[in-house]
């Protein structure tokens, strides 16, 4: 299961990447570490930062009570004074539901669908 929304922003990579710094974006009392396995927390979702490439990309993990865990990665392409934005919220979990534990384990570490983060994986 994959969602994902692009946007062309006025303003350049730089100014796209301080906002997203301030984690008003993902809503009241939120925080975010931009540094891997910082801690994200919007309302009652929770999760960690698996990727910062700063100012271009941005990919994390999170999961409310009792939700399956989400990966949302957040692209920015500057354009002159534009950053074009693409978001991508997928399941990537969603292949132990279709295959069973023991078959993703058995993928090589780099084809696994998730990172090393094991208490993610608990529902």
């Amino acid at each position: 299961m994959e969602l994902s929304r692009e946007i062309t922003l006025p303003a350049t990579a730089d100014e796209v990447w301080r906002s997203l710094a301030e984690p008003a974006w993902l809503g009241e009392n939120a925080t975010i570490e931009l540094r891997p396995d910082g801690e994200v927390r919007a309302g009652d979702r929770t999760g960690f930062v698996e990727e910062v490439e700063e100012p271009s990309r941005l990919v994390f993990w999170w999961s409310a009570p009792g939700d399956d865990a989400t990966r949302v990665e957040l692209e920015l392409e500057a354009d002159g004074d534009e950053t074009h934005l693409r978001v991508v919220e997928s399941r990537p979990l969603a292949l132990l539901d279709l295959y069973g534990a023991e078959i993703v384990h058995a993928l090589p570490a780099r084809q696994q669908p998730w990172p090393q983060r094991p208490e993610m994986l608990v529902r």
